[in-house]
C-alpha cells in the first residue's frame, strides 16, 4: 500500500514539474525528426552516388554512428526527461549511457581522423598518406579508442536519489551527477581535458591549412588545366567541409564540457522553470553535432544538393552504370595540392 502511494505521489511530482520538461522534450524532438531523415539520406546517397574514397569511407562511418545515435540516444533522452524522478532502471540507465559515450568517443575520433586526413593531404602532399587500403584499420582503431573510454561511464553512472517535497524520494538517470564519486569527477575531468586539447588540436591543423592554402595562392603559377581545376575544387571544398564538421563538434560540446566544470555553481531546486528548461537543454547541445552534417554537405556539396533535390522529388534512382562523383582516389588527390590551389 506504502509503496503504491509512493509510486503515484511520484507520478504526481513529475507530472506537476512537466512544465519544466517541454522546451528540452521539444528540442529532442525537433533533433530527432530531422537527425533521422537526414543521416538516413547521407547514407543513400555517399554510398551509391560517390567513388570509394578515403573521405567517403569516414563521412559513411560518421553517418552510421549519428544514425545510431539518433535512433537509440535521443529516445533515451526523452525517455529520462519524462520520467525525470521515476527513472528506476539501473542497467538501462548504465547501457544506454554507455551506448551514447561510445558514439560520443567513436564520432569524435572520426572527426579527429578526418581532419588529420585533410592536413596531411593538403601540408605533406608527397608523405604517406591514409589510403583506401589502411583505412580501415584507422577506422578500427577508432571503434577500440570508442569502447575503452565509453566502459568506464557503464561503471560509474548511477541512478541518483533525489530528495523532493515530502520528503519523497525520486530516482534520475542524471547526465552530469550532482554527488559524483571520486573515480567519476577524475573521468569527468579527462574526458574535458580531452575536449579542449583535441579542440586545440583541430584549431592548429586547420590553421596549418590555410597557411599552406593561402601562400599556395599568392604563388600565382600559370593557369592550370580543367581537369586540375576540378581536383582543386573537389579538395577545397572536402577541406571545407572537414572544417565545418570539426568547428559544429568544439561548439555543440562545450556546453556539457562546461556544466561539468560549473556543476558544483548552482543547485537544480533553487533554478526557476526557465533555468532548470536552459540547463537541460545546454546538457544535451551535443546532439547538434550528431544531426548537422547533412546540413554541412548540403551546404558546401552542390552534388549532394542535387541528389537530395531528386531523392525528395523521388526522381531519385540508385545507378547501375551510371557515372559517379568525378573524382579520382585519394592517392592520387595529393599531387595536386602541391601545385594548383590558386585563385
Amino acid at each position: 500500500m506504502n509503496a503504491t502511494l509512493l509510486d503515484f505521489t511520484l507520478e504526481n511530482i513529475n507530472e506537476d514539474q512537466i512544465g519544466r520538461f517541454v522546451a528540452p522534450i521539444v528540442f529532442l524532438c525537433i533533433l530527432l525528426v530531422v537527425g533521422v531523415p537526414g543521416n538516413l539520406t547521407v547514407l543513400i546517397i555517399y554510398w551509391n552516388k560517390y567513388t570509394k574514397s578515403v573521405y567517403r569511407s569516414l563521412i559513411l562511418n560518421l553517418a552510421i554512428v549519428d544514425l545510431i545515435f539518433c535512433t537509440i540516444g535521443i529516445p533515451f533522452n526523452i525517455g529520462r526527461i519524462v520520467h525525470y524522478y521515476t527513472f528506476k532502471g539501473q542497467w538501462v540507465c548504465k547501457t544506454f549511457t554507455a551506448v551514447l559515450i561510445f558514439g560520443i568517443m567513436y564520432s569524435t575520433h572520426l572527426v579527429m581522423l578526418l581532419s588529420l586526413h585533410r592536413f596531411r593531404q593538403i601540408c605533406f602532399p608527397l608523405k604517406n598518406q591514409i589510403s583506401l587500403q589502411n583505412v580501415h584499420y584507422f577506422i578500427s582503431a577508432c571503434v577500440i579508442i570508442g569502447f575503452i573510454l565509453s566502459w568506464p561511464q557503464a561503471v560509474l553512472i548511477e541512478i541518483e536519489h533525489v530528495t523532493l517535497e515530502r520528503n519523497i524520494t525520486g530516482h534520475t538517470c542524471p547526465v552530469t551527477a550532482s554527488e559524483p564519486s571520486v573515480y567519476s569527477i577524475a573521468y569527468s575531468i579527462f574526458n574535458v581535458c580531452m575536449f579542449f586539447v583535441y579542440t586545440i588540436i583541430l584549431f592548429v591543423l586547420y590553421s596549418l591549412i590555410g597557411k599552406k592554402a593561402y601562400q599556395q595562392r599568392q604563388k600565382r603559377l600559370p593557369v592550370y588545366t580543367t581537369e586540375r581545376g576540378r581536383n582543386v575544387q573537389l579538395i577545397d571544398k572536402m577541406t571545407k567541409i572537414a572544417f565545418t564538421i570539426s568547428v559544429v563538434f568544439a561548439l555543440s560540446y562545450l556546453p556539457l564540457f562546461v556544466l561539468k566544470l560549473a556543476k558544483d555553481w548552482f543547485h537544480e531546486k533553487d533554478l526557476n522553470e526557465i533555468e532548470f528548461s536552459i540547463l537541460r537543454i545546454a546538457e544535451r547541445c551535443y546532439i547538434i553535432n550528431h544531426v548537422a552534417n547533412p546540413f554541412i554537405y548540403a551546404l558546401f556539396d552542390n552534388r549532394f544538393r542535387q541528389n537530395v533535390r531528386l531523392l525528395a522529388s523521388f526522381k531519385w534512382r540508385f545507378p547501375k552504370n551510371e557515372p559517379q562523383e568525378q573524382s579520382k582516389p585519394d592517392n592520387e588527390q595529393t599531387i595536386p595540392t602541391t601545385v594548383p590551389i590558386y585563385s
